[in-house]
């Protein structure tokens, strides 16, 4: 998965999956999680999106390795 960003925030704007490009309709919540900061720091910015279908994704960035991930539960 690519997620295709949009402004000086590098909010997403789409997901590209198996090379077909999903926009993202609407970004439903952000928040960032600065954690662990005395072993393995984990600093990340977390998007739940809407996508163009009306599907529902949580979406984070992580901020150490710059690579964008889709969160699982």
């Amino acid at each position: 998965m690519t997620v295709l960003t949009r402004g000086p925030e590098e909010l997403p704007a789409a997901l590209v999956e198996r090379g077909r490009r999903r926009p993202v309709a609407r970004i439903q919540d952000g928040w960032r999680i600065d954690d662990e900061w005395w072993r393995d720091p984990i600093n990340r910015r977390y998007y739940r999106v809407m996508l163009d279908d009306g599907s529902l994704r949580t979406l984070y960035h992580n901020l150490a390795d710059d690579r964008w991930y889709e969160q699982s539960y």
